[in-house]
């Protein structure tokens, strides 16, 4: 008792897994036909060089006539706008035959290739021009079948609710005539039952009519049936079933090179619901470049609805696994770090422990270094404010003692004594030799190593004529030690002229044996 529970279990599962393994199956099949769609696009392309070819060589507007009729098949759904030439020429030709029975056809096939261009309102005007009394019972047949195909299209194309609801109507109008047409039974009269049943909400009863035609006909063949089916079980709620009629009429569309279908389409819509988004990207990608190809506008604007969703989704999808393989990336990296860190730690603090004391000597030095330069600079301080002080009391005695002899003049009345005194640059150039005679005494007492190091940079060194006192030039680059590298500065600082500014530094420049930039960094490192 216990083994035949346990195989009725087996079996079950094995029921119950079936149609997802050959689903999974068709949808790998899939995988690997698309990236070789050109390869079943060769007997497409055969039939219509060959009709080309037949079309050249026909001899009489019959001939012709009939050749398009094969011309229009491969172009039919694959190049729309080739299509639409073909069936235009075909029935240019049909009224050059007058012949009505011609006419009707190739305007049937004008109308279909308009509306698959987008051209809804241009294909019902054609349709519109012919009379049931005027068709053959398969044209009209045909005529019904487009009519249906156009007003589906309007329905799915429509911005306006009362536009919609107008397609639905005529839809449906078409459809009860297709009905009317069909002979009982047939594998068409069982597909438009179901069309109207699942359109009137009755899902269940449209899923019965379509298990019903199953059982009766053989459509592994006919990408339009399994096309209908998986519209029919995707509005039952039928997800998987709805998925395998799909992907069986989607490898019909691509085996036989066509690129003007619905079934993928529809097939990455359920896809990506599913939550299989690298298919449905592929998928829909792919549908969107065989529209674009096929020039079926109406086509484009389907994988338009959903393609944003999807790439949308497929992106997401993709950053995060690369987030989430970075995250793995940085855990392993992390555990790596942490533990060469930790090995580091070790070795780093035997290393601290040997240099601590070295560390702590070297730091004792330079805050002795410290301290003493603090010494040295408080002393030059100190000494710069005296020779500043000093200057600034002897220029106030010089002017008292000026101002005394300029009275005494003017008293006595020696105004010519006074004017000479006055214009006189005797004391200028007295009171600007002692300007410069302490402005030497006193850098060269903040910096006195400053002739050895700037002479390093000279061709040939700079030897003071008078102990203690620059050279103009020396003088010029003492500035520039202070911070002053203006040349206007410069000049007015040392009462020099520009010009003579201008040339002591052209004159300097001369002598460096280092480029000047690497020179004037190194004044203002001394």
């Amino acid at each position: 008792m216990r083994r035949l529970f346990s195989l009725l279990v087996y079996v079950s599962c094995a029921l119950t897994s079936w149609p997802s393994d050959v689903c999974d199956s068709l949808l790998t099949r899939l995988d690997r036909m698309l990236p070789d769609r050109g390869v079943y696009e060769r007997d497409r392309r055969a039939l219509i060089d060959k009709a080309k070819a037949d079309y050249m060589t026909a001899s009489t507007t019959a001939d012709k006539y009939n050749v398009l009729r094969g011309l229009y098949k491969g172009y039919r759904s694959y190049r729309i706008d080739s299509a639409l030439i073909v069936a235009d020429e075909r029935l240019a030709l049909a009224n050059e035959l007058a012949d009505p029975s011609k006419i009707a056809s190739a305007t049937i096939n004008l109308a279909e290739s308009y509306a698959k261009s987008g051209a809804y309102d241009k294909a019902i005007e054609l349709l519109d021009t012919l009379e049931d009394e005027t068709l053959e019972d398969y044209h009209r047949k045909y005529r019904n079948s487009v009519y249906r195909t156009v007003y589906g299209m309007k329905y799915g194309a429509a911005l306006l609710d009362r536009e919609r609801v107008d397609a639905l109507e005529k839809l449906r109008h078409y459809r009860s005539l297709s009905l009317a047409e069909s002979p009982v039974n047939s594998s068409s009269y069982y597909m438009l039952q179901a069309q109207r049943l699942s359109d009137a909400g009755m899902n269940q009863e449209a899923v019965a009519k379509m298990e019903a035609a199953k059982e009766k006909f053989d459509f592994s063949d006919n990408p339009q049936m399994l096309y209908t089916m998986g519209e029919i079980y995707l509005a039952a709620g039928m997800a998987d079933e709805a998925k395998e009629c799909l992907v069986r009429s989607a490898i019909l569309d691509v085996s036989s090179g066509t690129k003007e279908y619905a079934s993928m389409i529809l097939l990455a819509s359920v896809l990506y619901d599913q939550g299989d988004i690298r298919r449905a990207f592929e998928y829909i990608n792919c549908a969107f470049e065989d529209a674009i190809f096929s020039k079926a506008n109406f086509r484009t604007a389907e994988v338009m609805k959903v393609m944003p969703v999807i790439d949308a989704a497929f992106h997401m999808a993709e950053r995060e696994a690369t987030e989430r393989n970075r995250r793995y990336l940085s855990v392993a990296f992390l555990s790596v770090a942490v533990l060469l860190v930790s090995i580091l730690f070790l070795i780093r603090t035997l290393r601290r422990n040997r240099q601590m004391l070295a560390t702590i000597a070297d730091v004792n030095k330079r805050l002795e270094l410290q301290n003493s330069a603090l010494v040295k600079a408080e002393a030059v301080k100190l000494k710069y404010i005296n020779i500043l002080m000093m200057a600034y009391a002897g220029y106030i005695s010089k002017l008292k003692e000026f101002r005394k002899s300029v009275s005494r003049l003017m008293k006595a009345g020696q105004y010519q004594q006074t004017m000479d005194l006055v214009k006189s640059d005797r004391l200028e150039s007295r009171e600007l030799s002692d300007f410069h005679a302490m402005f030497d005494e006193a850098f060269m007492s903040m910096f006195p190593d400053f002739i050895d190091k700037v002479n390093a940079y000279f061709k040939s060194p700079f030897v003071l004529k008078s102990p203690g006192r620059l050279s103009p030039e020396l003088r010029v680059v003492a500035m520039m030690r202070l911070g002053i590298t203006s040349t206007d500065e410069i000049a007015s600082m040392l009462h020099y002229t520009p010009q003579t500014v201008y040339n002591y530094r052209s004159a300097i420049r001369s002598m460096l044996v280092v480029p000047k930039d690497e020179f004037e960094a190194a004044v203002s490192a001394i």
